[in-house]
Formats: C-alpha cells, structure tokens, sequence
C-alpha cells in the first residue's frame, strides 16, 4: 500500500500483477481505489493493474487546495510517469473521466486506450447545480452519514437499489459512504465547477470506449453520447437497469466489454 509525492501532495496507489501492459483506473467522487475491486481481481493476472486515489480523497492527503480538474490531471499524469506505466489503458469513472479526458487530451502519448464510464464534456448542468450546492454545503456542516441515501441514488441505479438480491451489496456501500470524510465537500465542490471540456475532445486519439448505465441520474446517457460523437472512432455501449456506477452494478458485464475492447474484439 505505498504512497507517492506528486505536486508536493502525498498519493496513494497500488499495483496488483504484472502483465506486460498496464491498466491505470481513476475513480470518481465518493467511491475510492475501493470501487474498482472487480476489476482488479478480473486483469490482475494479465495485466498490471494501478489504482489511486486522487487528492483530497480516499487514502490520499485531504488537502484544501489544487483540487480543480486540471490539478487531477496534471497529479494523474505525473504517477503514469513517475511510475513509467505510459502508454496506458486508462480507465475514468464519472469524476475520474473529467480527469482521464484531459490526460488523453493533454498527453497522448500516455494513454493506449481510454475507457470512460458515465462521461460527460460539459460543465455541470444548470438544473442540476441548486441541489448539488445544497448537498455540498449540508456534507459540510454535519459530514456524509445523515445523506446516505441521496448519495446512493446519485451512484446507483432503481434496479439495483431495489433488488432483494443485491441488498448485502447495496448495505456495504451505504456504509462506506457513512464513514466519509465530512472534507468531501471539497472535492465534491470542485467537481460540480468544473469546466467544460468539449473543444479538447478532437485531441484524443487514442482508442475510445464508452460506456453507460441507462439509469444513469447525475450523466444522463444522452451527456455520455455527446462525449461519443466527439471523439472519432470512439465506441459506445449503453448497459440496460444500471445506474452511474456500472463497473460495481454490472462487474461481469463492464468486465466482459473491457477485456473485448484491449483484446480488439467486438463488442
């Protein structure tokens, strides 16, 4: 489990397997290094696979500054370095396909394939930026545990959150949100300001899958399908009853079309 200074903030990541390729995952808002379990499990014997977690989150250091989306894709760009991974196959969830863009953007010469999960280019939505302000300010004063459940529903989808089935899952991620940093607001702040990106979009050449849950709330499949027709060549594959979390609903399904994309099969 080593840390790593980037930019003067301590990182954390960790590196399972040691395939000849290699896999770097980042995470979105809320879901850390954790989120990303069945995909290590699943690559690990063929490739290496990275997870970290980005400032201000998970078990990295929560500082208060540099937590713009630039900032997250410079950090992102100095570990594929510092750690001589590049080129990679990069992999963004949500928050994580902000930072995963500019770095295949910014940097192609970093980045063998890019996979994004619940993507959007664009600022937040206007409609969408009165709540999220609320959420955020409300996680500041009293911390995550009294807004569990509004932060599932950002995260998964109805079939999910309601299946008998699939409860004992659904209860370890509402505690895993229940034992979030009350300095979440922070990153969270950061990602509801982002800026629109859609003019770097014809940057990136490298190899493009996108994928999207058709219960998606937060990026609505429609905002994954701009992000699909800006970028040449790019694939797009709408998973049916998933929310934005699609590698944690459906990790057989993500799993299956992830290792069709790097093996060049179809999909």
């Amino acid at each position: 489990m080593p840390d790593m200074m980037i930019g003067g903030v301590r990182l954390h990541y960790d590196i399972h397997g040691d395939g000849p390729e290699t896999l770097v995952f980042i995470h979105g808002l809320m879901l850390a290094s954790e989120s990303w379990e069945a995909q290590v499990a699943h690559f690990s014997g063929r490739y290496r696979v990275v997870t970290f977690d980005l400032r201000g989150q998970g078990r990295s250091a929560h500082v208060a500054a540099g937590l713009d989306l630039d900032n997250l894709a410079a950090d992102a760009v100095e570990l594929i370095r510092a750690l001589k991974v590049g080129p990679c196959h990069l992999v963004g969830f949500s928050m994580g396909t902000f930072v995963a863009m500019r770095v295949a953007a910014r940097r192609p010469e970093l980045v063998r394939t890019l996979t994004l999960i619940g993507p959007s280019a664009e600022a937040e939505e206007p409609a969408n930026l009165p709540r999220y302000r609320l959420l955020i300010a409300l996680v500041k004063l009293f911390g995550p545990r009294p807004f569990v459940r509004p932060m599932m529903k950002i995260l998964f989808g109805d079939t999910f959150l309601n299946a008998a089935a699939r409860k004992p899952e659904a209860d370890r991620w509402r505690a895993y949100l229940r034992h979030l940093s009350r300095d979440l607001h922070r990153a969270a702040a950061a990602s509801a300001a982002r800026p629109a990106i859609a003019h770097e979009l014809s940057g990136i050449t490298a190899p493009t899958l996108i994928v999207s849950g058709e219960e998606d709330r937060p990026i609505s499949p429609a905002q994954a399908r701009a992000v699909h027709a800006a970028i040449a060549g790019s694939r797009f594959v709408p998973v049916p009853a998933t929310g934005h979390a699609v590698m944690i609903e459906q990790a057989d399904t993500f799993n299956a079309l992830l290792e069709a994309f790097l093996d060049g099969r179809p999909i």
